[in-house]
């Protein structure tokens, strides 16, 4: 009988143990990343009171063993690692892992495991558990210096830095991208042509330039030797003219124009075919060109000058121009504002100029010539070969190489860039440059890569968290707090990158919720009571048969 007692007694405990377990559970309910666990019994050793026998052939069957139990004991209590619910937090260090796998934290003595990402950087600029101070390692180089980029980490120290506030270097501007609209009907540029009213005549017949002077219907007496015309005007930037041609009976008329063109710098002088003197400038746009022909006063021949004034016939003016500006970066960050300036020319064609305020620098290459369109005002082509072609150069003040711009006006036969359509001039452009930043905020990727987000907008790799694997993860040894140690059954650990191997993604602004099942403990709870009131009825009874057998001594 005192052996039902020490049965009854050995289940009690069990379903004692039971009760603990799923207390636990509960307890651990809004535990971050919590593993619940799972008790199993086993039986304990049996009193055999009768063993078995092989019986004799052809008389007796054999007979099966008697064996009476002494009762349970816990056979064993199990984490169970079935992922959690990820509940989103919006901090981008509170980090998750969805999958196996586990962070690595050192504590300065150890190394311990954890699936609790609440993560902060403390005033070190060192990542860690806030709750611990125990250090987040990392894994691999990412983030190190290789000698021409700026370094994060130090190499051979597995601790990760995050220097908020650090200076992060810019970007140095390649490409220029430039969309817009260049007005259809923008005025072409034209050349200023100061022309006589008349064209000369000589014999009746149209002049040519080897028609003598003498020989002109205007000439009103022949010229001698010592006689000479005199050339007044204004050039096309608008400085007086004042020449003379010495005369005599073999001058003729191309000798007069020879020296009209002589005498301007900014326009050329030529005969037409009609006999008319043209002086044409030599640019576009808006020029100041006058002419007028005169006999010297002391002459004794002469022309009547005077019924045949110069006249302009063709006004100058530039074509219509598109302006617009963008601000770009140097090797070291610094910040240069470009002027982009389209103007239509005489082909219908457009031409780029850009320019640079001489404080920030020098211009190298700054033309872009040939941008046509098709028909529908799609892009047809841009540059030619050399100097004009898309690629501008620039010498920014306090570097000390030519930096190269490249011009993208759109896709070829597209309207994704600069179009000629019939509507308003627009101008717009972007590039590919950054200014110097600095390091703002942080975002994990799902390979545990942290990148460091920069105010100028650049991200930068900073580390990449180490995740660990284990074959057997039920085998760890927790150690409170969210921990696990590295125990002789859960075998060696394993470390690498998120997503590789059996290791799950790594979460950014998540944290893995407990997963326990309330439903499932409050279930075990009614067993676990169900058997230890049985258990105990089973002492109960135990104890009143001993007290009746102790009563048939009295």
């Amino acid at each position: 009988m005192a052996n039902a007692l020490i049965t009854g007694v050995s289940g009690l405990n069990s379903h004692q143990k039971m009760l603990e377990v799923i207390g636990n559970n509960l307890a651990n309910l809004n535990t971050t990343a919590y593993k619940s666990r799972r008790i199993l019994f086993s039986d304990l050793l049996y009193e055999t009171v009768r063993a078995s026998s092989d019986g004799t052939p052809g008389l007796l069957g054999g007979t099966n063993p008697a064996q009476i139990g002494t009762g349970s004991q816990v056979s064993q209590v199990d984490s169970q690692f079935s992922q959690g619910n990820l509940s989103a937090t919006g901090a981008p260090l509170d980090l998750a892992i969805e999958g196996d796998g586990f962070f690595v934290v050192n504590t300065g003595s150890e190394t311990l495991y954890t699936r609790a990402g609440a993560l902060q950087v403390d005033e070190d600029g060192v990542l860690v558990d806030p709750s611990t101070g125990y250090r987040v390692q990392r894994f691999g180089s990412v983030g190190e210096s290789t000698g021409t980029g700026v370094g994060f980490q130090v190499a051979g120290d597995a601790d990760i830095r995050i220097p908020f506030g650090a200076t992060i270097p810019g970007q140095a501007t390649a490409n220029v991208s430039i969309a817009g609209n260049l007005p259809s009907d923008a005025n072409i540029p034209t050349i200023e042509v100061v022309e006589s009213q008349l064209g000369w005549t000589a014999g009746g017949g149209t002049a040519s330039a080897a028609s003598l002077l003498n020989g002109l219907d205007a000439n009103t007496v022949g010229y001698i030797a010592g006689d000479s015309i005199l050339i007044n005007g204004t050039d096309a930037d608008g400085s007086a003219i004042s020449a003379s041609l010495s005369v005599d009976g073999t001058t003729t008329l191309g000798d007069l124009v020879a020296q009209i063109d002589s005498a301007f710098s900014g326009a050329s002088a030529s005969l037409d075919a009609n006999g008319r003197i043209v002086l044409t400038a030599d640019d576009v746009g808006e020029a100041l060109l006058s002419l007028s022909l005169s006999d010297d006063p002391g002459n004794t021949g002469g022309t009547d000058f005077a019924s045949n004034s110069f006249v302009v016939s063709m006004d100058g003016r530039d074509g219509d121009v598109v302006r617009g500006s963008v601000e770009v970066f140097d090797t070291r960050g610094g910040a240069h504002t470009i002027s982009l300036s389209l103007q239509k020319q005489m082909d219908g064609s457009w031409n780029l100029n850009a320019g640079l305020d001489p404080t920030q620098g020098t211009v190298v290459d700054g033309l872009v010539t040939g941008i046509t369109f098709n028909e529908d005002g799609s892009l047809a082509s841009a540059g030619g070969a050399g100097t004009g072609d898309s690629a501008l150069s620039f010498q920014f003040t306090g570097t000390s190489t030519t930096q190269a711009v490249n011009i993208s006006f759109g896709t070829l036969g597209g309207l994704d860039g600069l179009t000629e359509l019939a509507t308003d001039a627009s101008l717009g452009a972007g590039q590919d440059g950054l200014a110097v930043g600095a390091l703002v905020s942080v975002q994990v990727s799902s390979d545990g890569i942290v990148n460091g987000i920069a105010s100028n907008g650049s991200a930068v790799f900073l580390a990449q968290l180490a995740v660990a694997s284990f074959r057997n993860p039920g085998g760890l040894e927790s150690r409170g707090q969210n921990y696990y140690a590295v125990s002789l059954s859960s075998g060696n650990v394993e470390i690498g990158s998120g997503l590789a191997g059996s290791r799950g993604a790594v979460r950014s602004g998540q944290l893995e919720q407990s997963n326990v099942d309330i439903a499932e403990e409050f279930t075990q709870l009614i067993i676990a009571q169900r058997g230890f009131s049985a258990n105990a009825r089973t002492i109960t009874i135990a104890d009143e048969i001993l007290e009746e057998l102790t009563n048939l001594v009295r």
